[in-house]
């Protein structure tokens, strides 16, 4: 065993509690959305769209005279995740889910700011990957520089013991087999046949549902795949602020079996030997990737004049180093609020096992062939 092992108790969870409702101390990453940070985040993604990559694009081809980001690029401001409200060392944290809603735009040169609050914590007797585990909610909310709120997002962590994680071993029995030529060829074509919509207008009028969005192909994961995504979102600690911190928080690390350093136990990410550690026979990505992931399908679908309005995704099972991920998306309801046209779609990332590891669905704001005069109402501001 490399890590420390705690276990979940009530003296812990008196201790996080008490931060419900206060004010969390954050970390942004990204505090502004430069034309270098939105390029940047895209490329960390794996997203090609010009939208993020061309701010002459965003000039000359879209309503907006400039560059804007994916809705997605708060992940790089501030991710909302349960972990950011701490508590319980030693006890495992995994990335469960969030929960978006987006308000504005954001547009090239905006600065931004984030306030995220511990919304609830709950216990659960059943867990199946470890019996005994807690629930964490942080609740974040996103402004600009003109104190408008662009989104908000709920995000959670799942706690548990990590002797229970080794002991059930749910996830040590995934399948690590060889690609096939075939699945190999299909990853390959999915890449080849991605659709950008960009200023193709796709009118609400001519959704049906039913309709499929082309899939987005990721993968197969590899370390420089979580590489790319950590230097676009994350602020890593390094070099003497990393082993400072660990030697201040001794649960967050471990001494690493080959160079006997301190590493933090985020290195289940990146290293087999700390995956193992906790019953996964693998590094594996971070979950919010995939988010991130399913964002680029649907910003493909939607095109430049589409508006992802809200987003909400679980992640049930790691990708594992070596997964190849499909995310995909199917329209089940189209309907109309007020003067706003809109697409329900149900989102998936499925691997190449046929496993689907983060189901969820999305609302997607179009355009409506019969508004008088345009469209402008869709982005305010």
């Amino acid at each position: 065993m490399l890590m420390i092992d705690e276990k979940i108790n009530s003296e812990g969870l008196d201790q996080l509690r008490s931060r419900v409702g206060i004010d969390l101390r954050i970390r942004q990453y990204n505090n502004e959305a430069s034309n270098d940070a939105i390029r940047q985040f895209a490329s960390g993604i794996g997203d090609p769209n010009p939208m993020w990559h061309d701010p002459g694009h965003g000039f000359k081809s879209t309503r907006y005279g400039t560059m804007i980001a994916p809705p997605t690029f708060l992940y790089s401001v501030v991710v909302p995740t349960g972990a950011l409200a701490g508590g319980l060392p030693g006890v495992h944290s995994f990335f469960g889910g969030n929960e978006w809603e987006w308000y504005k735009v954001i547009r090239a040169n905006d600065r931004l700011y984030a306030k995220a609050q511990l919304s609830d914590v709950v216990e659960k007797d059943h867990s199946e990957a470890a019996g005994r585990s807690v629930i964490q909610y942080v609740d974040v909310i996103y402004r600009n520089q003109f104190d408008e709120e662009v989104a908000k997002a709920r995000g959670w962590a799942i706690r548990c013991e990590r002797g229970a994680l080794r002991e059930r071993g749910k996830y040590a029995k995934i399948s690590r087999t060889p690609f096939t030529r075939e699945q190999i060829q299909l990853i390959e074509d999915t890449y080849d046949k991605e659709e950008i919509r960009g200023e193709t207008i796709r009118y609400w009028n001519d959704v049906k549902v039913g309709d499929e969005i082309t899939p987005v192909a990721k993968g197969p994961l590899a370390q420089g795949d979580i590489q790319a995504y950590t230097s676009a979102t994350l602020p890593v600690l390094a070099y003497g602020a990393l082993q400072r911190y660990l030697k201040k928080h001794p649960a967050y690390g471990y001494h690493h079996p080959k160079s006997n350093r301190l590493e933090p136990v985020e290195r289940v990410n990146q290293d087999d030997y700390a995956a193992v550690d906790i019953g996964v026979p693998a590094a594996f990505d971070y979950g919010h990737d995939r988010i991130c992931w399913i964002g680029h399908a649907l910003t493909n679908w939607m095109g430049d004049e589409g508006f992802l309005k809200k987003l909400y995704v679980e992640i049930r099972r790691p990708v594992l180093f070596g997964d190849a991920i499909y995310c995909k998306g199917k329209v089940s309801k189209k309907y109309r609020e007020g003067d706003e046209f809109l697409v329900d779609i149900e989102v998936l990332a499925e691997n190449h096992r046929g496993e689907i590891t983060a189901p969820g669905q999305a609302t997607v704001r179009l355009v409506g062939k019969e508004v008088p005069g345009g469209h402008s109402y869709l982005y305010p501001r």
